[in-house]
């Protein structure tokens, strides 16, 4: 079957970068397998075949060797088989039951901190805290140093560096979102690995030495079938953590007041009953996910939809379409934190409820440390802030293709 939508425009053509949603609602309704010259991929928009394509061997992880490898290192996310179960069993109990309710109290201190101006702003002093009726962007105040200030803290780094993670994590992930493949953000990324690897190798050296309760020093002396990490494993673990911890809730962050201010009924809601915390994250998570798509290479012929997909080609299975797929969720592409047609507390695990945390093996390992900062972080704001509102005039807008959120959110506290 040939494809039929061939006047969709290309995605990261000016129009398909300003409504992506827009095209995607065209592919699941006429093509959804489609091929797209511009990202020279196939983009798979349909909830049932994008969970069925994370479900097939098939569909492997072999271009994170060119899209992720050269500046994170040989990660999880590309691992397979066995290989992939060993390393992850090595991380994941850092990020669930016991180990996820010992980084609690980190969370809940660094929120104190930011909110009472205990982050560096520059080399000249530190940010004022923050007081009911300034106005400020909320992602430069708050967002952007919640998470890092969490994964350094976690890994015991120190707090007068985090400008220089937030710089590296940075540049690493317009690395990972340089879909137009564009010459210096390719050569910032690279950099940018380098410069963290050789800020790490006397680290790692003395946690090896002597080990504390953080993360590094768990990383450096965990051992699984007898086996332990080497130096580039953990280094490419601590990258992997800084990157995607930080980035993804950051964003998310910047689409929940995105949502939830634009239309004051939810944040009154929320403030005012805070079992709605967890489904307004979720449901964020599902109609405006921060990492939109995620790339497989396909190891031998398959066929989608009837559409076939020759070996070796790049697939996008296309999360920010499957989230919204009419033949899975009720008014699919309308933000209802009240809606019943999917299970929110399911939606921070790898089940498929959505996809904003991938689906199965591949599942993101830190999806439950992500919701405990933004619950964290959400409850305090609203504590705080019980009053909060857009800046006069300011209309927050989404930018970005494969990673995608407002760049600013100016409020009133």
């Amino acid at each position: 079957m040939a494809n039929t939508a061939s006047n969709v425009p290309l995605l990261l053509s000016p129009e398909g970068s300003a409504d992506p949603y827009a095209v995607y609602r065209v592919l699941r309704a006429e093509d959804p397998v489609h091929y797209d010259e511009s990202t020279e991929s196939y983009l798979i928009t349909r909830h049932a075949d994008v969970a069925a394509a994370y479900r097939n061997p098939l569909f492997t992880s072999r271009n994170y060797e060119w899209q992720l490898e050269p500046v994170f290192g040989r990660s999880l996310l590309q691992l397979e088989g066995r290989e992939h179960a060993r390393k992850r069993a090595l991380v994941s109990p850092n990020f669930r039951g016991e180990g996820l309710e010992s980084w609690m109290p980190l969370i809940r201190q660094n929120v104190r901190q930011i909110l009472d101006g205990g982050v560096q702003k520059s080399v000249d002093g530190l940010i004022e805290p923050l007081k009911p009726g300034d106005e400020v962007d909320l992602l430069e105040v708050f967002a952007h140093h919640l998470p890092v200030s969490v994964i350094t803290a976690m890994l015991d780094l120190p707090k007068e560096d985090e400008s220089r993670f937030l710089n590296w994590y940075g540049h690493m992930i317009a690395f990972l979102a340089n879909l137009t493949k564009d010459p210096e953000v390719h050569r910032k990324g690279i950099e940018a690995r380098v410069e963290l690897r050789e800020y790490l190798d006397p680290i790692i050296q003395e946690r090896r030495a002597n080990p504390g309760t953080d993360l590094i020093s768990t990383l450096a002396t965990a051992e699984v079938e007898g086996e332990r990490l080497e130096d580039e494993e953990v280094k490419t673990h601590v990258t992997q953590l800084l990157n995607a911890g930080a980035e993804t809730t950051d964003k998310t962050f910047g689409s929940i007041f995105r949502h939830i201010l634009s239309e004051r009924s939810f944040f009154e809601a929320v403030r005012d009953d805070r079992s709605l915390v967890t489904p307004v994250i979720s449901e964020t998570l599902r109609v405006t996910p921060p990492s939109q798509m995620n790339g497989r290479v396909v190891s031998e012929d398959v066929e989608v939809s009837g559409i076939h997909i020759p070996a070796g080609s790049l697939v996008h299975l296309v999360i920010a379409s499957a989230n919204r797929d009419e033949r899975r969720f009720a008014h699919s592409e309308t933000f209802d934190p009240y809606r019943t047609d999917f299970k929110h507390d399911k939606a921070f695990s790898g089940s498929g409820e959505h996809f904003a945390f991938g689906f199965g093996v591949h599942a993101c390992v830190g999806a439950m440390l992500a919701k405990n900062e933004l619950e964290i972080g959400m409850n305090a704001l609203l504590d705080r802030f019980p009053g909060m509102r857009l800046a006069d005039g300011f209309v927050p807008v989404e930018e970005g293709v494969k990673m995608r959120a407002p760049l600013e959110m100016r409020v009133v506290l």
